[in-house]
């Protein structure tokens, strides 16, 4: 049986294990169908790969932007690397969902939900139900309750998020040490922050920029926001993905002094989006002056 959020959140860090976490996480289904799966030591061999480029720049290397965490398990792993690099490096860890919300309907009902009020698990008398829609669902006609459930129950779960009605929690992994210099906030890639602008000595995009997932169109567009986040010459992006088998696929660039990125090292092959990262060019998808972003 899943554990509810209720009971999760109420856990001491020292009583819930990785296999645990990545179990309960593993059920949430995002609004955007996504889920948040995730494992531990899921890039070491880009890590052994890399380590010699890394410790070249451990001097340079004081702010660092994880792209796509996910719950941010693998986030702590690479502040460990760093640090093991010799890296000071303060990170900041970027997910399209981080923030939640748990909010009681009734002493036997609670509904863990996004910041928008998305019901991602349902807790009755401390059994945890599913409130998203499997192809099963369309059959036995299972998806009924669960389409009048939630949109009867979304717009009372967001009107009692914004009156305050709520235990705010964030998705993100039990591991992180009480000294962590690491900051979770939520933001889409596919969105210039302008916050982040010429502020990273190292970007990381693993398991995110998928072909199978994105339009050639909106790469390209993330490859220019994430261009415009690298601090200059020098600065360091990885690119990966990690397969159904758990190989990884990966590329680590470097920003050249004319704007473009040059291979440095590859892991099975390198990174499938690595053609549009070298093709790519400053003067790409820049948005005009006074143009709006999302």
């Amino acid at each position: 049986m899943t554990l509810s959020a209720s009971k999760f959140y109420s856990s001491g860090a020292e009583t819930i294990d990785v296999a645990l976490e990545s179990g309960f996480f593993a059920k949430l289904k995002m609004r955007n169908g996504t889920f948040k799966l995730t494992q531990p030591s899921r890039f070491q061999e880009l890590e052994v790969a890399f380590r010699p480029y890394v410790k070249e720049r451990v001097v340079s290397l004081t702010e660092v932007l994880d792209v796509g965490v996910s719950t941010g398990l693998t986030t702590v792993e690479l502040a460990r690397f760093l640090a093991d690099c010799g890296a000071a490096s303060r990170i900041v860890a970027t997910d399209l969902f981080i923030e939640a919300h748990i909010v009681e309907l009734a002493s036997w009902f609670r509904v863990f939900c996004d910041s928008e009020g998305w019901p991602l698990q349902y807790d009755v008398w401390g059994i945890s139900f599913r409130p998203w829609i499997r192809r099963l669902d369309y059959v036995t006609l299972a998806f009924v309750p669960l389409v009048l459930g939630r949109s009867v129950l979304w717009p009372r779960l967001r009107s009692r998020i914004r009156a305050g009605g709520s235990r705010p929690v964030q998705m993100i992994t039990r591991s992180l040490p009480s000294n962590s210099e690491i900051v979770f906030v939520e933001n889409d890639i596919m969105c210039r922050a302008e916050d982040f602008t010429r502020r990273f000595d190292m970007v990381r995009a693993a398991n995110i920029l998928n072909i199978g997932y994105f339009s050639q169109e909106q790469i390209h567009s993330a490859i220019g926001n994430i261009h415009s986040y690298l601090r200059g010459p020098g600065a360091l992006l990885i690119l990966a993905r990690t397969n159904r088998a758990r190989e990884n696929a990966g590329t680590l660039f470097e920003l050249c002094e004319n704007g473009s990125f040059a291979a440095l090292e590859r892991v099975g092959g390198g990174s499938e989006i690595e053609k549009l990262v070298l093709d790519f060019r400053p003067s790409q998808l820049q948005p005009p002056s006074g143009s709006p972003h999302c």
